[in-house]
């Protein structure tokens, strides 16, 4: 079946992508409707028609990925959904695809997704991100030495102030960043306002919102869920930390995830006693770690040329593959990033095109290569479990160079 991609327009398009979005289970009433309908107005669009109706639509937004210290342009999928009679026809594989090259042609380096299971976006270059810690916890046991203060309350409607302090948070290491606060906006507004949680300070020296944490509540004693958090240093972490510590009072158990660089079980008072004397309960401390996200590399080249590593150089040919091309449209200029390359990492990195007869060789494909780049898994981890390939000496290199920390992207995409 032939199959023409065009431009997502909203007027055009919005009910044949909500009735999808029904059909699928993703909207259930009116106000995940309206929220839908922000989170498209937000965002750069595609669809797939069969008989003049959206049968596949995808969703893309802007924004950056942090690499070490340096930022690199980065196009989010932010939704892929195809209806029930678009199914097997390559419909989403082709869309998503299509939705890259836009974004690498618009100056994009990396991209990044939040998967539905492993394994779909492999196809399309994709690698499996780091995983992400979530913590269940009793918020009386947190060992904050420190009196809390009163916040200010935050709801949906102060989106925005919740947008630019998430841009102006501490970041590290694999964090990312979405320009438009349109998805957020959405997100918020899916909220139920009883039962929404949101409190933080004015603490910028503009007055602006400098830390906050914001989420849903479960009846009284909760569990109460943190969605979304953010601070400027760790001293406002631990103010943050100390308000959790003030619901502890009434509030039995907070569920987040871990914040980078902290290993959450420090901060806990006998963790693994609260742990066994609450199993079975709906409070009962617990960790849990998945892998959510997925990453890839668009241009070689510019995200290398940006890479900054804090070792010593070490240069071997790298043949390249990447699957995105055979789910490419003929008249999409870009093709994927598929080639031979001459790759130096170190303090400075580069990828120039070509071989070098007196260099080992690494064969990778780019989404095992971008999970080795942004730190998720060492060569020799990636040689074992991903398509990676490399000679014992050059694999030990590559672990000494990237040696990085664990990625975090601390922003659902």
């Amino acid at each position: 079946m032939k199959m023409e991609i065009l431009d997502y327009d909203h007027a055009r398009d919005f009910s044949s992508a909500s009735r999808i979005m029904y059909e699928v289970g993703w909207l259930e009433d009116e106000d995940d409707a309206k929220a839908f309908e922000l989170e498209a107005r937000a965002s750069v669009g595609w669809i797939l028609p069969i008989e003049g109706q959206a049968e596949c639509v995808v969703f893309t937004a802007p924004g950056s990925m942090r690499h070490g210290t340096t930022d690199l342009a980065m196009t989010a999928v932010t939704g892929v959904v195809t209806s029930r009679i678009a199914r097997r026809l390559g419909a989403a594989s082709k869309l998503t695809a299509h939705a890259l090259a836009a974004g690498r042609e618009a100056g994009g380096e990396v991209a990044a997704l939040n998967m539905f299971d492993q394994g779909y976006y492999d196809r399309l270059g994709f690698g499996t991100g780091a995983y992400s810690n979530t913590i269940k916890f009793d918020p009386a046991t947190l060992r904050v030495d420190r009196p809390s203060r009163p916040p200010r309350r935050l709801t949906a409607g102060d989106w925005g102030d919740i947008h630019e302090a998430m841009r102006a948070r501490m970041r590290d290491h694999g964090s990312i960043v979405i320009d438009s606060g349109g998805g957020l906006r959405a997100e918020l507004s899916s909220y139920d306002a009883a039962r929404t949680i949101g409190l933080g300070y004015y603490d910028s020296p503009d007055g602006t919102l400098s830390h906050f944490f914001l989420g849903e509540t479960s009846g009284e004693n909760g569990p109460y869920t943190i969605r979304w958090y953010a601070y400027r240093s760790t001293e406002q972490l631990m103010e943050l930390l100390a308000l959790m510590r003030s619901l502890g009072d009434q509030v039995f158990s907070l569920v987040m995830e871990e914040p980078p660089g902290i290993q959450f079980q420090d901060l806990l008072v006998q963790p693994l006693r609260s742990r066994e004397i609450s199993e079975g309960s709906k409070h009962a401390g617990k960790h849990t770690t998945h892998a959510y996200s997925q990453i890839r590399i668009l241009d070689l080249v510019n995200c290398l040329a940006k890479t900054h590593l804090d070792a010593a150089s070490v240069t071997f040919n790298l043949q390249l593959s990447d699957p995105v091309a055979e789910h490419l449209g003929a008249r999409t200029r870009w093709r994927g990033d598929a080639g031979d390359y001459v790759v130096t990492l170190g303090e400075e990195c580069s990828a120039e095109q070509g071989q070098s007869p007196d260099l080992p060789t690494l064969r990778a494909s780019v989404g095992a290569f971008s999970r080795l780049w942004l730190g998720v898994r060492n060569a020799s981890s990636l040689a074992v479990t991903d398509d990676l390939r490399g000679d014992d000496a050059l694999l030990r290199q590559l672990d000494r160079a990237l040696r990085l920390p664990q990625p975090h992207f601390g922003w659902p995409v």
